[in-house]
């Protein structure tokens, strides 16, 4: 993650970059954390491409509590409105392995969007106050045979979307991290590169359309619990990670449809959704 990127960085003795700048505030619950990435050199010492990075992190209780979930889900949608184009359809894509609940919260957080291209085809009457809205789950290519970039990118050229919001699982540095922390970027994703089986990236160049990626930290190296582990490529979650992926896809479904909705309420979201 980003500004756990920043943070290594700043524990090296980070000497002032240009294009790097790193931004912490406070709203209510939630800490939020933006790191702007905006030159060759800061993208250098980062690892990561320029582009935008925000982080809202909360406590580790939060799944437990239904005002917190819809709170995070007001906050994520806040920070993704700006980022998105004012008009034109959008393309959602739920990233991961569904059968694996450490990598489902993409596919689990399409459950949560609703979806209204086919509804506005139909009765544009009806729906036309309504944002054009399409999802698509590629799965994983162990599944498929193909990568998922493939299936996104035939998905673009059939619902010719002004944007595309990719989530997906993240890997973190930290175990206090997990279930906690909600990343935005506007650098797009590259499926499998937290675990290190990085595939084809999602991002600007490769659908020719601003790619808004949401990601929410669910494994971690086993490492950082025993640095004698003596193999690379262990991961690990929490022992409640059925409710984590539960809780976070929920916000982050309900942050999508805010923010392509018009702050639509959350009565009318869940009967849409049912």
């Amino acid at each position: 993650m980003a500004d756990e990127l920043h943070d290594a960085l700043t524990k090296e003795g980070l000497r002032s970059i240009d294009g790097l700048d790193c931004r912490i505030s406070q709203e209510g619950q939630i800490k939020i954390t933006e790191v702007v990435i905006s030159s060759p050199e800061a993208s250098r010492a980062m690892g990561k491409d320029e582009g935008q990075y925000i982080t809202l992190d909360l406590s580790r209780k939060w799944q437990s509590d239904d005002d917190l979930v819809l709170e995070m889900a007001h906050k994520l949608a806040r920070k993704l409105e700006p980022l998105l184009p004012k008009e034109g359809g959008v393309l959602t894509v739920g990233l991961g392995n569904r059968f694996i609940t450490a990598d489902s919260l993409g596919p689990r957080a399409c459950e949560k969007i609703i979806v209204t291209r086919h509804l506005k085809a139909h009765m544009p009457d009806i729906f036309s106050p309504l944002r054009e809205v399409s999802c698509i789950s590629p799965g994983v290519m162990g599944q498929t045979g193909m990568e998922a970039a493939e299936l996104v990118e035939a998905a673009c050229r059939l619902t010719k979307p002004s944007a595309v919001i990719a989530v997906d699982a993240l890997a973190a540095a930290g175990l206090e991290r997990l279930g906690n922390s909600f990343q935005l970027s506007t650098c797009g994703i590259t499926p499998g590169e937290g675990a290190g089986n990085g595939r084809f990236s999602l991002n600007e160049g490769s659908l020719g359309v601003p790619v808004i990626s949401i990601g929410v930290p669910t494994v971690a190296d086993a490492r950082v619990i025993n640095e004698e582990i003596p193999f690379e490529g262990f991961l690990i979650s929490p022992g409640d990670i059925d409710l984590l992926i539960a809780k976070s896809a929920k916000a982050v479904g309900y942050a999508v449809n805010l923010a392509l909705q018009g702050d639509m309420p959350v009565s009318q979201m869940e009967q849409m959704l049912a």
